[in-house]
C-alpha cells in the first residue's frame, strides 16, 4: 500500500523516512517507540487504537517487559514531542480502558496544515515564554525561571475553560529563542504570546512583561515592575499574580477576577 510522505496532521509533518515531527520551523527527531505509536495512530485515524494493539506492534511475542509502565512512559513521550497536555490534548485523546485515538485528521500531502481546534476547547490559547535574564550573571538563572513558572500558574487558575495556558515543558524549549512571535505562535498554536524579562543587582529587581499577538506580531499590553526586597519568592508570586490578572483583563475580559491584593510597584525611574 502507497503511504504518502511526509504525512500531515494538525499543523505536522511526519517524515516516516527520517522519523522527524515538524511544525513550522521546529522539528524533533522521534524514538523508536513513540514513531511507531504515531504511525498506528495516523493507520486508524478517528477509531481507538488499543492497547493490545499497540503491545503487539511494540514487542513482539516473546518479549519480556512491564508494558503498562512502558507504554505509558511511551505516550508520554510522543505528547511532549506533540507539545500537548494530556489534561487537555489536540491530537491524542485517550480513551479510558481502551487505548488512544489521533483526534486531528490526517491531510492531503498537497495540502497545507490547517491548525486544529477541538469543540469545547478554551476559544483563545497563550504561550507563556521563558523570561530572560538580563542580569550578566547564570546564578540568577533561576529567578527568572521562577517567574516565569509563577505566572503559568496564576493564570491557569484564573482563566481555566476560558483561555488555553500551554504547558510549560512546552515553551521552555524556546528559552533563548530568537525566533519570530509568528513561527512560535504556528508551532505552539498560540494566539498570544507573554514574554518578559528579569534584572537583579543587590537587593534590586526589575521584572518587565509583555503580551504579544503571534497573528500580527503587535505588542498590546506591557508593564514594568521594579521592587526592592529580601523576600524573592514573594516578589515572584506577587508580579506573577498581577501580570496573570492584567492578561486576564486584555484577553478574557469576562472572567470574574478575585480583588487584587498585589502590593504597589514602583514604576520605574528610567535609569
Amino acid at each position: 500500500m502507497y503511504t504518502p510522505n511526509p504525512l500531515r496532521f494538525g499543523t505536522f509533518e511526519l517524515d516516516v523516512h527520517s522519523r522527524e515531527l515538524r511544525s513550522g520551523s521546529t522539528s524533533v527527531r522521534l524514538q523508536g517507540q513513540p514513531f511507531e505509536i504515531l504511525c498506528l495512530l495516523l493507520e486508524h485515524s478517528g477509531t481507538v487504537v488499543t492497547r493490545e494493539q499497540l503491545r503487539r506492534r511494540l514487542w513482539p511475542e516473546g518479549t519480556f517487559v512491564d508494558y503498562e509502565h512502558s507504554l505509558n512512559a511511551a505516550i508520554k513521550r510522543l505528547r511532549t514531542a506533540l507539545g500537548e497536555d494530556a489534561d487537555q490534548p489536540a491530537f491524542v485523546e485517550t480513551v479510558p480502558r481502551r487505548g488512544y485515538r489521533l483526534i486531528a485528521a490526517p491531510q492531503d500531502p498537497g495540502v497545507a496544515p490547517e491548525p486544529t481546534r477541538l469543540a469545547g476547547s478554551p476559544r483563545l490559547r497563550l504561550a507563556v515564554l521563558p523570561f530572560s535574564n538580563l542580569s550578566g550573571d547564570t546564578s540568577q538563572e533561576y529567578f527568572s525561571d521562577g517567574v516565569t513558572e509563577e505566572v503559568i500558574a496564576q493564570l491557569g487558575r484564573l482563566c481555566r475553560g476560558d483561555m488555553g495556558v500551554i504547558a510549560r515543558w512546552s515553551t521552555m524549549a524556546y528559552k533563548g529563542c530568537v525566533q519570530r512571535a509568528r513561527e512560535i505562535g504556528e508551532a505552539l498554536q498560540a494566539d498570544y504570546l507573554l514574554e518578559g524579562s528579569t534584572r537583579r543587582e543587590g537587593a534590586r529587581a526589575r521584572i518587565t512583561a509583555r503580551l504579544i499577538e503571534t497573528a500580527t506580531e503587535a505588542d498590546l499590553w506591557s508593564e514594568t515592575y521594579d521592587s526592592t526586597a529580601s523576600d524573592w519568592l514573594s516578589v515572584q508570586a506577587d508580579v506573577a499574580s498581577d501580570v496573570a490578572q492584567s492578561i486576564v483583563k486584555e484577553l478574557a475580559p469576562d472572567v470574574g477576577l478575585l480583588p487584587s491584593l498585589i502590593p504597589e510597584y514602583s514604576k520605574p525611574s528610567g535609569d
